[in-house]
């Protein structure tokens, strides 16, 4: 009995004993932006009786000795999300995770320019779109999200093809992107000749996309557009969640979608895999896809971050083909008799893998580096070809931020690298009806691009920031054409340096204003570089531009009205002038100028917040308007033979309205009913440089409502319908500029969007 009692004893003590050392032992732990991983300094820790306890130091890092008993925490920062926090099931160290809150987007922090500094404080322009703005809409394409930023332009017209264009660069790209630099998860997904594919995104598991305007090649290299930092889902601090979701519409639209998410303190993960399948608007435009996507996040100490992405996507893809005016207004929904002989088409199968580290070293140096590989096997049937190739490709990227204690103009120092080496081993054939005939095409492309940058931060005053920043590019095309190798060759680019110089002042809360000057180069992709007789064009270089901007940007109305201005001037020269010298076979000369001159404006006003405690939660109108005013200013044409043929200095750039006007509403209610309306206007615009044919003007409106609930503690259901082309519109999205038709007939430029057409879906999330 006395043993049993001095176990009773022995047992209260230690229990009273853990009690006090929980009650004691200090609270530690680091707060992120959940999206970019970037620490965020000056967050306000609160206990839930709303008493300050804290804040957040520069890396991010808070230390709360005396906590409450209530075990919950509120952390709140300008630009993010209220996070409340059960430190109860605390694990080691808090790593909290902050969701970026889209209702103030100028105070969301950016990673542009290699920046942790919100986007009013930014030089430079950059427009944000997050997971809320991609659902806006289906979900099957990032068009509205992308056309919602004054200066994007995404066309679409069937999901198997996709344009996207930054301030006119990327407009003129006959397939893929051009002129733009694209990355998911700081991987690069830009190939390293230039071009890129985003065909294996999901959009769906897309959480965040931050959108350059303008070169950006002092940090990032190639891309006289801009950059797109994809950034893939991440899950909520604290949830762990499984929700299956379907979605269903016109033309034989389906999708089924899992995933599972798991916000914890010592692992972050997003795991999803979707089906989806669309017969199409035309004929001949079947799309079929399969997503896997894994993105994980692991913080193995309070100095390192540690990320895993695994991305994998299979596509097949029916490519109906551009028509001629002629053939729209008799049926817009036939597809191009040589593609229908043809059976074009794109199968392909992608895999990306990506691993990357961000490592504190001390207080004033921290290092950020990621290594990838890419691959993917193509097979593609093309009216006047059929083309078999496989990529690999490897690389990484890596930067050191510094900032030392300078008790005079404190500076910030960022040096880094990025390297991408692709290996193409492509074969072509002749088309026989679909299927592959005689071999005439076997060659391999080798690619090599290197950069290495340099930035500096100087803070001249308390609200004036000075940024120096440069690059220094190599790339080199290795070509091996077996079949006839006099043909083989290096064309090995001079290598580019890229300055940039902007400085900021931000003079109160209603306005900042900021000033750059920037250079940028994009080179000829690897197919772009051969004469007419298939042999290396020796003397073609890369595209060169020098952007001049001007920014403003501010809250107004107690933050509830925000304004983003750019007005901005870029002079383009040897620029690339393809002449079609016969069906599949183009040439490309620098033989052009161009000046692109335009303005900007981004306005969104929250009317009403959830903290007005109405019964409508959020109600946000929002307008994007882009006057663009680009011309030829020295622009010839020449043939096979490098004779000038036409010029066209003056006329209007090809491709580009010079008005363009996204706008919307938003509105969210606290019993979980939602609506989106969406205004797009684009502008008529020339189809040719000679500008003699024109693409009229259109508008389109998409509607979509829903309601979204948590049921209990473990299901919430979202169930929500959508109409887009509301209003029936009869329009192109994405148009073959400088089509030609031979043997006199008319010039094929128009892929018909589809009519009005409806979808409709379910999620439904369990919580564990």
């Amino acid at each position: 009995m006395k043993l049993f009692r001095l176990i009773l004893l022995l047992a209260g003590f230690a229990f009273f004993e853990q009690q006090v050392q929980a009650q004691t032992q200090p609270l530690t732990g680091i707060i992120y932006d959940s999206q970019t991983k970037q620490a965020l300094a000056g967050v306000s820790i609160k206990s839930s009786a709303n008493k300050l306890l804290t804040v957040s130091d520069k890396n991010g890092q808070f230390r709360i000795e005396n906590t409450n008993d209530d075990h919950f925490l509120r952390f709140i920062l300008i630009g993010f999300k209220p996070q409340l926090v059960d430190y109860s099931k605390k694990e080691g160290i808090l790593n909290i995770q902050l969701d970026a809150d889209e209702s103030n987007l100028n105070e969301v922090r950016v990673t542009g320019f290699a920046g942790n500094r919100t986007n009013k404080e930014t030089a430079g322009a950059v427009g944000l779109i997050t997971n809320n703005d991609i659902n806006r809409g289906s979900g099957l394409s990032f068009a509205s999200a992308l056309n919602s930023i004054p200066g994007v332009r995404m066309d679409q017209s069937t999901l198997s093809e996709a344009r996207i264009a930054i301030r006119g660069n990327g407009v003129r790209s006959s397939y893929g992107l051009r002129n733009i630099k694209v990355y998911l998860n700081d991987i690069p997904v830009t190939e390293a000749d230039g071009t890129t594919r985003i065909e294996a995104l999901d959009v769906n598991s897309i959480g965040r996309a931050e959108v350059i305007k303008g070169p950006a090649s002092s940090i990032y290299g190639a891309g006289t557009g801009g950059v797109i930092n994809f950034q893939l889902q991440r899950s909520p601090y604290q949830e762990q969640s499984l929700e299956a979701s379907g979605l269903a519409g016109s033309y034989g639209l389906h999708r089924l979608a899992a995933t599972y998410r798991n916000g914890g303190d010592k692992i972050n993960s997003y795991v999803s895999y979707g089906w989806q399948e669309y017969n199409g608007y035309r004929e001949h435009s079947k799309d079929m896809r399969r997503f896997l996507s894994g993105n994980f996040q692991l913080f193995p100490s309070n100095k390192r971050i540690i990320t895993l992405l695994l991305n994998r996507t299979t596509q097949y893809s029916q490519i109906p083909g551009s028509l001629t005016a002629g053939q729209v207004a008799a049926n817009p929904l036939q597809a191009n008799a040589s593609n229908l002989d043809k059976q074009a088409g794109r199968y392909q199968t992608w895999t990306r893998v990506g691993l990357g580290q961000r490592y504190q070293i001390n207080d004033q140096l921290s290092n950020s580096t990621s290594v990838f590989t890419y691959s993917y096997d193509l097979n593609h049937p093309l009216p006047y070809a059929y083309l078999r190739n496989y990529y690999q490709s490897y690389g990484g990227r890596t930067n050191f931020t510094y900032t030392p204690d300078f008790s005079v103009l404190p500076t910030k120092f960022i040096v880094g690298a990025e390297f991408n080496e692709g290996l193409t081993k492509g074969t072509q054939y002749v088309n026989n009806k679909g299927t592959e005939g005689a071999l005439n095409g076997n060659i391999d492309y080798r690619n090599t691009l290197y950069s290495l940058f340099y930035q500096s931060e100087t803070q001249l005053g308390l609200q004036t920031l000075l940024t120096l920043g440069v690059s220094y590019n190599s790339l080199k095309y290795n070509v091996s054409n077996y079949l006839q190798p006099t043909q083989s060759g290096i064309k090995d680019f001079k290598p580019q340096a890229t300055p940039r110089i902007a400085i900021s002042h931000n003079f109160s809360e209603a306005l900042s204003l900021h000033a750059s000057l920037s250079t940028g180069f994009s080179p000829p992709s690897s197919s772009e570089v051969k004469n007419v007789d298939g042999s290396i064009n020796p003397t073609l270089q890369a595209e060169k531009a020098i952007n001049y901007e001007i920014n403003a940007k501010g809250n107004l109305l107690n933050s509830r009205l925000n304004y983003d201005l750019a007005l901005f001037k870029m002079d383009m020269k040897g620029e690339l002038i393809g002449q079609s010298v016969q069906q599949g076979i183009t040439i490309y000369n620098n033989a052009g100028r161009t000046t692109h001159n335009g303005a900007e404006l981004a306005l969104s006003w929250q009317i009403l917040k959830p903290e007005d405690n109405q019964g409508v939660a959020s109600l946000r109108p929002f307008v994007a308007l882009t006057y663009s005013d680009f011309k030829f200013k020295d622009y010839q044409i020449l043939n096979a033979k490098n004779e000038v043929t036409a010029t066209y200095n003056g006329n209007a750039l090809t491709g580009i309205s010079p008005w363009v006007i996204s706008a919307g509403l938003d509105l969210e209610t606290r019993l979980g009913l939602y609506g989106y309306l969406n205004y797009y206007y684009n502008d008529k615009m020339p189809l040719n440089d000679k500008n003699s044919d024109y693409n009229a003007a259109y508008q389109v409106v998409n509607a979509k409502v829903g309601y979204k609930k948590r049921l209990n503690k473990a299901f919430e259901l979202n169930v929500y319908g959508g109409i887009d082309n509301l209003f029936n519109e009869a329009y192109s999205s994405i148009l073959s500029l400088n089509a030609v038709g031979y043997g006199g007939a008319q010039p094929a430029y128009f892929n018909p969007s589809p009519k009005r057409n409806g979808y409709g879906g379910l999620a439904l999330k369990y919580f564990f």
